[in-house]
């Protein structure tokens, strides 16, 4: 019991300092104050295409506890224009937006703690007190959850209340009990209430329970009518399939009634209408990068790649071996794969087909079953207890170190087998490495450096002067304002480039090789691996090939004093003059 508190406590620090650290990734102001809206309104027009359940209990705190008065501009409310909505709401209400956004990420950070403990009960219950021990340390210093644990977003909600819905129905398997059929009803529909992916749960539902009739050799009937007696009608599989079907519709109309609930009563009208959304996005797919390709319908060896490079190598290695050992100690017994392997295996079928490949947290559900699989290589039989300790404690320690290493950035985290999460951007981008959480950070740098303006291609839509940052804007995507006009003045002590990491893979950007040019150039550090800083203080190159990229993507009219910066260094530059000329005879 004290080690399993020490272990929900260091999530929870870690949790903590991660929320403080880190500033608004890109979709958190939307759902924050969608989810207000909810609350405040009972109005669900804002950000349809993701169910409302997290969004509401991360509003929560916020509408209990500073009652923000939600007065959006009329003309932004009936667009529905979520985005510019959730912007106003964090950084112009009477109320800090940092202080609004930490209260509102603590609510997903008790979510992951209750997470990490589930992992810990149900290792528990397959293999006992060291099992459970195991499975929670790798819970606890997983950077993928402690990340998407600490934001406003559904990723992890979703991995719970799947989690939480496969553990109610392996337990019901066991011992059929009405409070465990409507537990798993309600955690599904709380989990189609948090992500439309989580559709795919219903199927995976019905798949476990016709593999307990069919594999394992169980039954799955409706719980019998007196709990003294446990009746056991021999039949064949076509009658306990036929029986099953019983408690199965049960579990799926809790599920189904659990929807109206979330939306305040008004029916499922809204909830058809953000699935129709999905699918269509799923169709039309998105802007994705991968391996340094790009492409908007997807890869099918994305999310196993994206697994085996942002998962710790100490926790890859517990796995692996529990599977290779798998007739060692308590040996995976066919209910075990039914219930642990086999959703998993579904899951990365499921996201292999579709088009939206923009983070690993969309598999994030993988992670505690596989790790509670992983938790049976406690059952071992060791020479000693110290080799017991060193076999598992080191690829544990291994994770907590690499872990903590990069911490509180652990939305960036890439294992050291492809160089850590320095070159995370060699492999993949958007929210496996850069949400656009770091501008505190920037900030931070600035202020250190004594910066009073930098060069910002900001990927994301957190105003940078919201955060006190002065800057000239370079090509990027996210920003949902016009970008300032100011300009970088002549005779700056360092003239500092700071670029996101998707504005550098181009990404969204038309041109993807916009920044082609800084690839030769040596980088002078970083802001937590999501922003890149370069140094362009009197290089005419720089300031040539930023003049280029002004005249690629815009806006054209900042290449101007970029040309002139190029002629002060370098008076004989030909390029530069002609460029020069050409523009100013236009205007």
């Amino acid at each position: 019991m004290v080690g399993a508190l020490i272990l929900l406590g260091a999530f929870f620090a870690q949790g903590l300092a991660f929320l403080g650290a880190n500033s608004q990734t890109s979709d958190e102001a939307v759902h924050l104050a969608a989810g207000y809206s909810y609350l405040a309104r009972g109005d669900f027009r804002l950000n349809p295409e993701h169910p409302p359940f997290i969004k509401e209990i991360s509003a929560l705190p916020v509408f209990l506890g500073y009652r923000i008065p939600f007065r959006p501009d009329d003309r932004l409310w009936g667009a529905a224009e979520e985005w510019k909505i959730g912007r106003d709401f964090l950084y112009r209400s009477p109320l800090s937006w940092d202080r609004i956004l930490f209260a509102a990420r603590i609510p997903d950070l008790i979510l992951g703690l209750i997470l990490v403990g589930l992992v810990g009960l149900w290792s528990y219950r397959l293999w006992g007190g060291r099992a459970a021990l195991l499975a929670m340390a790798m819970a606890a210093f997983e950077p993928n959850l402690i990340a998407n644990a600490s934001l406003v977003t559904t990723d992890l909600g979703a991995a719970l209340f799947t989690f939480l819905t496969l553990y109610l129905l392996w337990e019901y398997a066991a011992a059929p009990a009405w409070r465990l059929l409507a537990g798993a009803g309600i955690a599904t529909g709380l989990a189609l209430a948090s992500k439309y992916s989580t559709v795919i749960l219903l199927p995976i539902a019905g798949m476990v329970i016709l593999g307990e009739i069919l594999f394992c050799g169980g039954e799955f009937p409706l719980p019998p009518r007196s709990t003294r007696v446990k009746q056991r009608i021999p039949s064949g599989p076509a009658e306990r399939v036929a029986r099953a079907i019983a408690p199965f519709i049960v579990l799926v109309v809790v599920a189904a009634s659990v929807i109206p609930v979330v939306y305040l009563f008004q029916g499922f009208s809204t909830w058809w209408i953000g699935f129709g959304q999905v699918l269509v996005h799923q169709q039309e797919g998105h802007h994705a990068f991968f391996l340094g390709e790009y492409s908007t319908q997807g890869w099918w060896s994305y999310f196993p790649v994206a697994f085996l490079v942002k998962t710790p190598v100490g926790t890859l290695m517990l796995m692996l071996a529990s599977l290779i050992l798998c007739r060692r100690g308590a040996s995976f017994r066919r209910k075990d794969v039914l219930y642990l392997l086999v959703p998993v295996a579904i899951l990365f079928l499921a996201a292999a087909r579709g088009r939206i490949n923009i983070g690993l947290r969309h598999i994030l559900p993988v992670y505690p079953l596989l790790m509670v699989a992983a938790s049976r290589l406690a059952t071992l039989r060791f020479p000693s207890a110290w080799t017991r300790a060193l076999a598992l404690g080191t690829p544990v320690a291994f994770t907590a170190i690499s872990s903590l290493s990069v911490a509180p950035h652990q939305l960036a985290y890439f294992n050291e087998v492809v160089g850590g999460p320095d070159r995370g951007s060699k492999y993949l981008s958007d929210s496996n490495i850069d949400w656009g959480q770091d501008l505190l950070g920037l900030k931070a740098f600035m202020d250190r450096e004594k910066l009073p303006m930098i060069y910002l291609a900001y990927f994301g839509n957190t105003p940078p002067a919201a955060l006190g940052i002065r800057y000239q804007y370079a090509p990027a995507f996210g920003h949902l304002e016009r970008p300032p006009q100011d300009v970088m003045p002549p005779g700056i002590r360092r003239e500092i480039l700071a670029i996101s990491v998707c504005s550098l893979q181009g990404v969204h950007l038309p041109e993807k090789d916009a920044y082609a040019w800084l690839a030769q150039r040596p980088r002078v550090g970083s802001i937590g691996y999501s922003i890149y800083l370069y140094d362009l203080t009197s290089d005419a190159s720089a300031h040539l090939n930023l003049a280029k990229t002004y005249l690629r993507v815009g806006p054209a009219a900042l290449a101007v004093p970029e040309l002139r910066k190029v002629l002060m260094l370098d008076p004989r530059n030909v390029e530069a003059e002609s460029l020069l000329a050409s523009l100013e005879s236009r205007s």
